[in-house]
């Protein structure tokens, strides 16, 4: 890939041939030969009527002019009829009228030197132009204008008849014919090129009569003034004659019938038209010189004046009428040449009507000098005139120099001039005598020489193996590599240069890409490929094998496999060249190609592939920098701990694709590379780039092919200088890579620049303005720059367009967004933009690459870009240079276009260099805006500091329409851009920024797409429709995305939780109830009534309203813990409970009596009863209100438990305690009372037994029983309490005199406790 640079280069260029001339365009012939008096036919002339004579025949002739020397034999044949009021010359008051005219010789002279067959005719004459009446002078005008058709259209056929039947001895094309008529021969052939048949002539579209061509003869009938039958038909190929009545004479002869009057193109100077109903849609091409000012015949539609008398005679329509009618059509008569963008010298005075010259001759401020000079192209020696007004007492002369007081030859040549250069070309093109392209006098390979491009479609240019289906779980699998191949249409030459175009698309199929472009048919690949295929070029547009996963977890792993399918597209890149060669060597070269001069072009990822394809040496040049180590960004560790290239040349093939690999066998063993094309060199000769990147500096050395690159400086993903690649469809980054502008500058530091062969010759180098450093080859794309700074950040394609609609429609299908994010992208996104930059980037490759390629002459020229004959080949300049006029371009076309210049409008037009007022902001029909329509618009809050206010509305896209500011859209768009009106923020504030934005912010609804100008940077941000929602495709503010919608695409409820009425959170709030009727802020919904005392059992810390407290306690206050504040009893109560058993019939056990119950666990050992006497063991135990079982035990383990019967529960006494109790004193084991005597006067009395027999035996003898007492008596059994002590005693507590201080002596004591001491 090491080119030498084409070192003598500046030694073998010729210099191009400035003067080359072409065939019916230029006088490439220097003599011509004149045949006189050539008789083309015969037919009756009228002049000897005027005399009083019969009608004669006579010979109607012509001079037929032939470039001398021409050995052709199918020439484009002309026919000229000459002006002269239908009189012979000075009857007619005028010295002209005949086919040997100057200005007829003048052109037929002209047109025979570029190389046609031109006849200057004559044609029958005769009509009364001083007949008493206006009729009577339309009669005879019309019938003798009806006889020049007839003459003319005679000639065509003499023509084709010489040809059929005489051996074409003037050696005429009879396919190609013209007419060119002056004055009245204008009126002849404007006639004859528009009248179809004898109706037509008298008949309007609508079938009826043309009245200005009927009249009364005299006898009160109503007849045409031409009859067929009687004057002829059209063509003259009957032989008819006048009534008997009026003579019987014959008033036509048939000539040369059986052939064609047709023809292909008419050329009118200073005629008219009958009248317009003879003018259709479909008729041929006609070009039209008038002066606006002409007196006689009318320049729209007016009455004809007869110039020799100044008597009116019948309305006719001129040039400017005619014009408009043809082109008012659908189809343009005039489109082979109006469609071919030929300099207009009429316009801008013909209103844009190609082929209308208005003639301003010797005008001032828009008015003519010479208000009667029509004709300034014509003519006429004074001294035959003078000598005729002496002989016959005329004043020819004098009244003729008075209508043309400049007349001269000096005059009419330089009208002649224009009529020629203005004609020619569109005659040209008409008659099929040359294309555009020979009109264009273009260089092959530099400028579009041809019209037509041929394209097959899905030529198969290779075969290798594709890892789309690995992508899917698949294995790898074969797949065909297609390409489109454009050739020029009619091209000859069989040894072309060859370029192979690779597309854009992030190596992943379309749309699935995250854009709208990415296939071989691209637009801008279509657009390119046709445009180099027109200039002689083969161009093939070619598809390569896609696959990788942008959404690799990492960036080694993202960059393992872009850099994998890279290398496939350099392989594919590859194969294409050796495709071609081996096509021309095995294939007998079907494509015309020449192997030794092949480019590349590559746009977006095409880049990166034409990028390494031309740098690339061998397998080590990717691997290896220029030292010999290892590259390691493409370099990684496959998990075992190894460090290993990202591609080896022994699994995935080698850089050209030329040996079969495959995988290793622990890696499934697929074939990952096929061998194509083998045997053949994959060397090519130039790289155009548009917007990729070089993987790595270190594959570029010197002595690389010629480059050139146009890149944007502000490319966010495809660094201009060395940065990261970005990947557009997941923004991720992916692997270091250097841009045009790092390229170019090691190009240019090279001894020997690589760009050499264009660089150094002197070509312009219009990029150096746009600064690329005089790096030519560089051309940095400042795409709506303003002030240095791209105000479409993210545009770095303009030369892209595609179809909004179709990838909407995909969206629709498949739930994506790309047409918003794309349009966003590149809000200007269209083929005028496109197109624009597109001729940038084919008017500077062009010569570069023709120069690379060696396949154009170069040499001095005009160098200056500006200038109208500006030479991209031209080395030097040699002072040829020619400039348009102040505000108009080189074809005469004004510079202004008037159009929509806003590109946020509808209807915005890219070219316009001028508002007109047209722009519509408003042409959707399926978004409703006006007053009565409210929008929400917001910005979406997930990822911000406010995202809780999104609740779950944006988990599926939606949004939050209660976090909006509300409005309307007021206007129909045609005023200026949609303006957010009558703005409420409806979240009191949080939305203020926004706000402001959202009032000034110009903005469009066009189709199903809404256009938002950011009034702070002037970024255009396209929402797109989901659900009734437009949303941004890209963030504005920060994480957020800017969102619209009107309120009805919501659901209708309270999306508010702290108001009342609440639906959900994604419901619009207009349902919600904020009723606060007691004024505390709190609203009715959310009252709550309820304890407001912090210190209350109910308190209620959300209670908005005072309501019942409660204040849980024991409200018995013979309660232990009675509480005298509480309200509401809560089961607390606790009670003295006196447990009593009576043990008189048991023997007590040692371990004493014990309780056991439900009130502490049943432990039969855990609750002491002590004895009290009686007999009886007694403990007070508090417990709260309940039931309770439990049982005595006569010791402290289960087994010495007693077992009650009925009184009881399953052998378990119960209790139910309400208050403070002392349970019965039972006997133990039993449910009753131990029986003894109850009667205290005995002294076996006791208190805790039940009555029984036999108890009672020993009275009691009241008295002082205590013997430390005073008086204490010695037979009293019961003390009486009279016991006094005050001398003291012993034992002063002992009460009862037993001898102890116990338990019976405080209950004795108790229940004296509190009894008067007399008692």
């Amino acid at each position: 890939m090491k080119n030498l640079l084409f070192s003598a280069l500046a030694v073998c260029l010729a210099v191009l041939q400035v003067n080359a001339q072409t065939r019916y365009l230029d006088e490439v012939f220097d003599e011509v030969t004149v045949t006189t008096d050539v008789v083309y036919g015969q037919n009756i002339t009228v002049i000897p009527a005027l005399q009083g004579l019969p009608p004669m025949m006579e010979d109607l002739k012509c001079d037929i002019y032939e470039p001398t020397g021409d050995t052709e034999t199918e020439r484009p044949l002309l026919l000229i009829f000459h002006t002269g009021n239908f009189l012979p010359p000075f009857l007619n008051g005028g010295p002209l009228g005949s086919k040997s005219d100057n200005w007829e010789v003048e052109m037929a002279t002209r047109y025979a030197k570029m190389g046609y067959v031109v006849a200057s005719c004559d044609y029958r004459l005769g009509w009364n132009p001083l007949a008493a009446t206006q009729e009577e002078r339309t009669l005879q005008l019309i019938q003798a204008a009806y006889r020049g058709v007839q003459d003319s259209r005679t000639a065509v056929r003499f023509f084709r008849k010489s040809n059929a039947e005489d051996g074409n001895p003037y050696g005429v094309d009879t396919e190609k014919i013209g007419m060119i008529g002056n004055g009245t021969g204008g009126y002849i052939t404007l006639a004859s090129s528009t009248i179809s048949d004898y109706n037509d002539i008298i008949l309007d579209d609508m079938g009826a009569p043309i009245t200005k061509f009927w009249y009364d003869p005299g006898d009160g009938s109503y007849i045409p003034m031409v009859v067929e039958g009687i004057h002829g038909n059209p063509d003259a190929t009957t032989d008819t004659y006048a009534p008997a009545s009026a003579g019987g004479f014959q008033l036509c002869a048939a000539n040369h019938v059986g052939y064609s009057s047709e023809f292909n193109f008419q050329m009118n100077a200073g005629g008219a038209l009958g009248d317009l109903n003879w003018l259709d849609e479909g008729d041929i091409p006609m070009v039209s010189f008038q002066c606006p000012h002409d007196p006689f015949a009318p320049y729209e539609t007016a009455v004809l004046i007869v110039p020799t008398t100044n008597e009116p005679v019948v309305e006719v329509s001129g040039a400017m009428d005619i014009h408009e009618e043809i082109n008012g059509y659908a189809t343009n008569n005039n489109a082979i040449f109006a469609d071919a963008e030929l300099p207009d010298a009429g316009s801008p005075a013909n209103l844009g009507y190609d082929g209308l010259f208005p003639v301003l001759n010797s005008y001032v401020d828009g008015v003519p000098t010479e208000p009667f000079d029509s004709s300034p192209w014509q003519w006429w020696d004074t001294a035959p005139v003078q000598a005729y007004d002496d002989a016959n007492g005329t004043n020819i002369l004098a009244t003729q120099l008075t209508l043309n007081p400049t007349m001269g030859e000096a005059e009419a040549m330089e009208w002649i001039e224009q009529m020629v250069d203005y004609n020619t070309p569109r005659m040209a093109l008409a008659m099929g005598a040359a294309t555009e392209t020979t009109i264009a006098g273009g260089v092959r390979y530099v400028d579009e020489i041809f019209d037509e491009v041929e394209v097959a479609s899905g030529v198969v240019y290779g075969e290798n193996i594709t890892v789309i289906p690995a992508l899917q779980g698949m294995p790898p699998a074969p797949e065909n590599l297609l390409m489109d191949v454009y050739t020029p249409a009619g091209d000859t030459e069989t040894d072309r240069p060859v370029i192979l175009y690779f597309h854009t698309g992030n190596f992943l199929p379309q749309y699935m890409n995250g854009s709208a472009v990415g296939t071989r048919t691209d637009s801008c690949a279509v657009e390119i490929c046709s445009r180099f295929a027109r200039m002689g070029y083969v161009v093939a547009s070619c598809d390569y094998r896609l696959g990788w996963n942008p959404l690799a977890a990492t960036q080694e792993e993202r960059t393992l496999q872009l850099i994998q399918a890279a290398y496939r597209g350099v392989q594919d890149s590859r194969t294409a060249v050796r495709y071609f060669r081996k096509s021309i060597a095995e294939d007998g070269n079907p494509w015309g190609a020449n192997g030794d001069k092949i480019a590349m072009f590559g746009e977006g990822t095409g880049g990166y592939i034409t990028l390494a394809s031309a740098t690339i040496s061998d397998y080590n040049d990717i691997i290896v920098d220029d030292m010999g180590n290892p590259i390691t960004k493409f370099w990684y560790d496959p998990g075992d701990g190894s460090f290993i290239p990202m591609v080896i040349e022994g699994i995935h093939g080698d850089p050209n694709a030329t040996t079969d690999t495959y995988a290793p066998a622990s890696s499934g063993g697929f074939q990952l590379c096929m061998a194509n094309h083998v045997g053949y060199s994959s060397d090519f000769n130039f790289q155009m780039n548009l917007g990729g990147a070089m993987g790595d500096l270190n594959w570029l050395d010197e002595g690389d092919m010629p480059m050139v690159s146009f890149q944007g400086p502000h490319d966010q993903f495809a660094p201009y200088t060395t940065g990261v690649l970005i990947v557009p469809t997941t923004n991720e980054p992916v692997v270091e890579v250097s841009g045009a502008y790092d390229i170019h500058d090691e190009i240019n530091g090279y001894a020997t620049n690589n760009n050499a062969p264009f660089a150094e010759i002197g070509l312009a180098d219009p990029a150096a303005a746009f600064g690329n450093n005089g790096w030519d080859g560089l051309y940095p794309v400042l795409n709506n720059y303003v002030d240095g700074a791209p105000s479409e950040p993210y545009d770095g394609a303009p030369w892209q367009w595609w179809d909004v609609a179709v990838t909407q429609a995909v969206d629709a299908a498949n739930g994506t967004n790309i047409a918003a994010t794309q349009l966003t992208l590149n809000p200007t996104m269209g083929p005028e933009e496109a197109m624009y930059w597109i001729d940038q980037i084919q008017d500077y490759t062009a010569p570069r690459l023709a120069a690379s390629l060696e396949v154009v002459a170069l040499g001095p020229g005009c160098n200056d870009e500006t200038a109208c004959n500006y030479n991209a080949l031209a080395t030097s300049d040699d002072g040829s240079c020619i400039y348009a006029e102040e505000g108009f371009d080189c074809d005469g076309n004004s510079l202004t276009v008037m159009g929509c210049t806003n590109p946020i409008a509808c209807n915005y037009n890219g070219a316009a260099t001028d508002d007109d007022g047209s722009c519509d902001f408003n042409e959707s029909t399926t978004i409703i805006t006006g007053a009565e329509m409210v929008w929400l618009v917001g910005v979406t809050l997930t990822g911000t500091e406010n995202e809780l206010f999104a609740a779950n509305c944006e988990a599926d896209g939606g949004v939050n329409p209660n976090v909006a500011l509300n409005g309307v859209f007021l206007g129909d768009g045609t005023d200026g851009p949609m303006q957010f009106s009558n703005i409420t923020d409806q979240t009191g504030g949080l939305l203020a920024d926004l706000q402001m934005l959202a009032g000034l912010a110009s903005i469009s609804f066009c189709g199903d797409l809404i256009r938002f100008v950011d009034p702070i940077t002037g970024a255009t941000v396209i929402l797109s429709e989901t659900n009734g929602v437009w949303q941004s495709a890209v963030p504005i503010i920060g994480p957020s995305y800017l969102w619209a919608a009107p309120i009805t695409s919501f659901n209708m409820g309270c999306g508010d939780p702290m108001a009342c009425g609440f639906t959900d959170f994604c419901d619009l709030s207009v349902a919600c109830d904020y009723t606060d009727t007691d004024g505390d802020s709190v609203l009715d919904c959310q009252e709550v009534v309820g304890c407001q005392d912090p210190s209350a059992d109910n308190y209620n810390e959300s209670a908005t309203d005072a309501g019942d407290c409660n204040y849980n306690g024991c409200l018995d206050p013979d309660a232990q813990n009675y509480e005298p504040g509480a309200n509401v009893d809560d089961g607390s109560c606790t009670y003295l409970v006196s447990f009593r058993v009576n043990m008189s019939n048991e023997t007590v056990s040692a371990a004493g009596v014990h309780v056991a119950g439900s009130f502490q666990g049943w432990d039969p050992g855990a609750t002491d009863v002590p004895y009290v006497g009686y007999g009886v063991h007694e403990v007070v135990i508090q417990l709260q209100q309940g039931t309770y079982e439990y049982k005595f035990i006569n010791g402290d383990a289960w087994g010495m438990d007693e077992s009650v019967g009925d009184c009881g529960n399953g052998g378990n006494r119960v209790i139910t305690v309400s208050g403070n109790t002392i349970t019965s004193g039972a006997c133990f084991n039993s449910c009753d009372q131990c029986p003894g005597c109850t009667d205290p006067t005995y002294a076996e009395y006791n208190p805790f037994s039940a009555s029984a027999e036999g108890y009672c035996m020993t009275p009691v003898a009241m008295g002082c029983t205590y013997e430390d007492a005073d008086n204490y008596d010695a037979n009293a059994t019961t003390d009486d309490g009279s016991c006094e002590f005050g001398s003291g005693g012993s034992c002063p507590g002992d009460l009862n005199g037993d001898g102890q201080v116990g338990t019976p002596d405080l209950l004795q004591f108790l229940s004296a406790f509190g009894t008067g001491c007399d008692e």
